[in-house]
């Protein structure tokens, strides 16, 4: 044979190069073609929003449209697959117990949930997954919030009460939760800076979580503190007094 009969056209190359393509997907697993379409959804509607169509989907990860429907029912379904494997799959049941393990300081166990929870959700799709959720009528991320955050920032704003306080035993007043709100939410606005607005961030997430765990404590210890006591001296005029603070110290 000459070489010119050797060669393959390339038209001739592009449908080998199809079929073997073809052969490949075929020779997939349903457990592995269902986890690759997942994960394209979760790509695909972190990027354009719930409101894109699944044939668009289907267009873009190279499957037909019906076989979308044939592992996943509904659209409904895959959006509530994507809410399991982006929020639900990442969440450690561990953090709860690391909040209320009382035998360390308070500003060790922050810092240390912090850090586990940064690295979970320091993630383009998760963010931008709960940003289009809420502002396109879905309930994913207000789910979300309304169950684990929600319930996970009680057991932070227990732990922020003093001593004398948590005696108590009465329930969470809304300014006590809207407190440990106020520090996830630093957190989160960390996480839209990086993902969603596109500007420069440090990347040192454990330094940061550091950070905001002792800004934030600082501050509620200085909220905590009495009233500064004036002690006089026996000036007058414009001599200045003495004014002593004293601190509760128990974070």
């Amino acid at each position: 044979m000459t070489t010119k009969q050797n060669a393959r056209s390339p038209k001739v190359r592009m449908s080998e190069d199809v079929s073997a393509v073809t052969q490949r997907r075929m020779r997939l697993s349903p457990q592995t073609r269902e986890r690759m379409i997942l994960d394209a959804a979760i790509d695909f509607f972190a990027e354009e929003g719930f409101r894109a169509q699944t044939r668009a989907l289907a267009d873009r990860i190279g499957v037909s449209q019906s076989l979308i429907y044939r592992y996943f029912g509904s659209k409904e379904n895959l959006i509530e697959r994507v809410y399991e494997k982006t929020f639900l799959s990442r969440w450690n049941p561990a953090w709860e117990e690391t909040l209320a393990d009382r035998t360390r300081p308070l500003r060790e166990r922050l810092q240390e949930f912090f850090r586990s929870y940064l690295v979970a959700v320091d993630d383009r799709n998760w963010i931008r997954v709960a940003m289009h959720s809420s502002l396109e009528g879905s309930d994913l991320t207000k789910r979300y919030i309304q169950g684990h955050v929600t319930r996970l920032l009680g057991k932070i704003a227990l732990e922020l009460r003093s001593e004398a306080e948590a005696k108590k035993k009465h329930e969470l007043s809304p300014m006590e939760l809207e407190l440990a709100w106020h520090l996830h939410s630093t957190v989160i606005y960390y996480l839209i800076r990086k993902h969603i607005h596109g500007t420069a961030v440090s990347l040192q997430t454990d330094d940061i979580a550091d950070m905001i765990v002792n800004n934030f404590l600082d501050g509620v210890n200085s909220l905590a503190m009495p009233k500064s006591k004036v002690i006089s001296t026996g000036a007058t005029g414009g001599q200045a007094q003495k004014t002593e603070h004293r601190s509760k110290g128990r974070i």
